[in-house]
């Protein structure tokens, strides 16, 4: 997911007293400290939290960066001397006001220019590679070169899943030995989960014995929706009572309107068009039997981390990143460019025994709990730009 929205910005000056602020702090506990600014800011989706939380233990400040525009700020902070990095996530908002292929080149050069005077003070550059590109980008090529150009002047590169320099390898290249490779954390202690099977199925007027199917997370076409309906027909009439729910906001990206007719209409899915508060979450995902995440392009995925929190099995696409988390005990894959495969796919992951199931991917969730890949994060990034100050000394 890009996870980002454009909320306000910090005030002027806002942004440098934080920092300042969390900078006296560690030293005073006695650490040598670094200040890494995080941007852009994931508002619907735990991950920073979960991904930071062990940050302070290594040393480690990890600020919120609301807007690009405060970079100045960073500047002049790494300019008096002290250790800052700023740690980018997701890049779809550096093109995402350009309007054609000429403003998004100047985009382009005019984001590039800020990382540049940024690291000519001495600040280091940190990148989370969330995405293959931005979803719903309109300037591909544009996108490719940015991420390349980012990659090109990073210190360190985050990967979640090993896999990523071959994934990507077609837009852009990632540097093997600028890597990091720690996987996405679990959403373990995240959200609530005190409602029970009974209870979620009741609330969403699901029969106790359908076999249920869920989707959660924004709707989207990237994320395979329409085949995945398609599959739905030709499984719906076979005489299992099953349901599929889909939760989620929609985009307004071409076709999803066309895509919510369609699954509103059909006679066993479950439609929740709309954002799914942080509470209800349990109520999906409890009602649900396993998760599907039919996937056309992917790269990682914080909704799969959330099912296996909840002990949901998963279908999920071959060959990518998702793959990685997963193993035969609590999952099943498909070939994105075989239909077939994501019918035989779905009939599969009903046959699992439930508690073999639960209990492999209760346990993957437990090998990516958030104080252990945060733990994991902050030494190996710390250990990185600790290498990299003392290999230019």
């Amino acid at each position: 997911m890009d996870g980002t929205l454009r909320g306000p910005g910090q005030a002027p000056g806002e942004f440098t007293a934080e920092a300042i602020a969390a900078l006296r702090s560690l030293t005073a506990t006695g650490h040598e400290p670094l200040l890494v600014a995080y941007h852009p800011i994931a508002r619907l989706n735990p991950f920073h939290s979960l991904l930071y939380q062990r940050s302070w233990q290594s040393g480690i400040a990890a600020v919120r960066m609301l807007r690009d525009e405060t970079l100045p700020e960073l500047t002049d902070i790494a300019r008096l001397g002290f250790s800052t990095a700023l740690h980018l996530h997701w890049l779809n908002l550096v093109l995402a006001d350009s309007r054609s292929v000429k403003e998004a080149h100047r985009d382009r050069l005019s984001f590039l220019g800020r990382l540049d005077r940024y690291r000519e003070a001495g600040g280091r550059l940190v990148w989370t590679v969330h995405n293959i590109l931005p979803h719903a980008t309109r300037f591909e090529d544009e996108e490719a070169r940015l991420s390349a150009d980012v990659a090109e002047r990073c210190d360190v590169i985050h990967t979640m899943a090993v896999a990523t320099p071959e994934i990507v390898a077609p837009w852009f290249r990632i540097p093997p030995e600028k890597i990091l490779q720690v996987p996405h954390p679990s959403y373990i202690g995240a959200y609530e989960d005190r409602i029970s099977r009974e209870q979620a199925r009741h609330e969403l007027g699901l029969a106790p014995d359908e076999k249920v199917h869920v989707v959660l997370g924004a709707i989207r076409p990237y994320k395979g929706l329409s085949e995945l309906l398609n599959a739905w027909d030709t499984i719906a009439g076979d005489g299992t009572a099953r349901r599929l729910v889909i939760a989620g906001g929609p985009t307004d990206e071409a076709g999803v309107d066309e895509l919510l007719d369609r699954a509103a209409a059909h006679p066993s899915v479950l439609l929740h068009a709309g954002p799914v508060a942080p509470a209800d979450v349990q109520i999906y995902l409890r009602a649900a039997d396993n998760a599907v995440l039919p996937y056309v392009r992917s790269l990682n995925s914080g909704a799969l981390l959330l099912a296996l929190t909840f002990g949901l099995p998963a279908v999920v696409p071959a060959g990518g990143g998702l793959a990685e988390v997963v193993d035969e005990r609590f999952a099943r894959s498909f070939a994105i460019d075989d239909p077939a495969s994501l019918v035989a796919a779905l009939r599969d992951i009903e046959t699992l025994e439930p508690e073999v199931a639960r209990a492999g991917a209760l346990e993957a969730a437990v090998r990516h709990a958030p104080a252990v890949i945060s733990e994991r994060f902050a030494e190996g990034l710390r250990a990185r730009l600790d290498g990299a100050d003392s290999g230019s000394a």
